[in-house]
Order: C-alpha cells, then structure tokens, then sequence
C-alpha cells in the first residue's frame, strides 16, 4: 500500500470521544487491553441497528487498511505467535500503515499523543529506577569499602601485637641467656691434703 494514501487523519464515529478514550472503555469491557484492529474497527464502522448487518465503514481506505493488516497477519505470523496490543501495534505502524507522517500514525487518532506521553513517562520511570539501582549500588560499594577498611585495619593490629609479642620473646630469651653467662662456675673439692695426711702417718704401735 502507497504510504500517501494514508496521510492525514481519517474519519470515526467516536463523536466527541477521542480514540484513546474509546479504547479505555473497550479495555474495561474486555477486561484486556485490545489490539490495534479492534480499536480501528470499533472507531471506523458505523453503528448498526441489527448486529446481523454488515459492517459499514465510514470511509474506503479505513477498511482496506483493516484488511491489509489481517492479510499481514495471516501471511506472516505463525499460528502459535500471540498477537498481543504491542506487537499489533507495531505491526500496525512499520507493515500496514508504514511509519508515521508528521509524528503521526494513521489510525491511532489521539493515542498518538497519549503514547509519546506513556512513552515519555516510561522513559522517565526507567530513568528513575536506573539511579535508584545506581544508588543502591554505591551505597552497597559504600559498606563494602568500610567493611574491608575495618578489616585491614584489625589486621593490621593484630600484625603489630604479633610482631610486639614476639619482640618481647626474644627479649626474654636473649636475658636468660645473658643470665645464664654471668652464673660462677662451682670448682670440685681439693682432696690433695688427705693424700698427704696418709703419706705422713708414721705408725707408733709398739
């Protein structure tokens, strides 16, 4: 489909209500977010009196471009692939209706500026969580760093008592060292006297 035939902004039967509103009240009717062809159709085809008659659509294109996006979708997209609203969207957006003319999307209507607002705000939520991980992480880095300094710290300590104690063995050792050298020496008895007291003893019995 030639991307010029979709410029502009196409007729619906919203009324005063805006696309974006008619797709809230479909989402509390459904009880789910609807894809981009329910929307389309529910704001494109004209009210029937009998639910038997066939879909008028307000204008030619606006059907033609809901049958190329089922035509798409059947072609292209297997059977067990869920077609939730974001991918229906951007199937809507880059296959059907093929980008956007002057940041608008056809068929979107007003949601166009709800999403670049939704799309804003998501951005600024992620912006948001980002700091806020930001900062648990410096302040987890922030203990850790206090941790391993306390930890370096009593190491520390405990090297210096250890290297103190061990100082004051040595002392201790090299002093009863010191004690031992300066001991006096004890001499042996002289027994020389008796061996001399022997050799003189003259015996006198008669």
């Amino acid at each position: 489909m030639a991307r010029g035939s979709l410029k502009g902004s196409s007729l619906h039967t919203g009324g005063a209500k805006t696309v974006g509103t008619i797709a809230r009240e479909m989402e509390k009717e459904l009880g789910r977010t609807p894809i981009e062809p329910e929307v389309f159709k529910k704001t494109h085809v004209r009210k029937k009196e009998n639910e038997s008659d066939p879909d008028v659509w307000v204008e030619e294109r606006v059907e033609r471009t809901f049958n190329d996006f089922h035509k798409y979708i059947a072609k292209n997209l297997d059977s067990s692939v869920q077609l939730t609203p974001e991918l229906s969207t951007q199937i809507w957006k880059e296959k059907v209706v093929e980008g956007t003319h002057k940041g608008k999307c056809y068929g979107l209507g007003s949601r166009n500026d709800v999403r670049r607002l939704q799309s804003g705000l998501e951005g600024i939520e992620l912006s948001r969580q980002a700091e806020a991980l930001d900062g648990v992480q410096i302040a987890a880095m922030s203990d850790q760093i206090v941790k391993l300094t306390a930890t370096l710290v009593e190491s520390k300590r405990k090297r210096v008592a250890e290297q103190q104690s061990m100082s004051e063995t040595v002392q201790q050792i090299k002093e009863q060292v010191m004690n031992l050298t300066r001991r006096p020496t004890t001499s042996a008895p002289d027994d020389t006297n008796d061996e001399s007291d022997e050799d003189d003893y003259v015996d006198l019995t008669p």
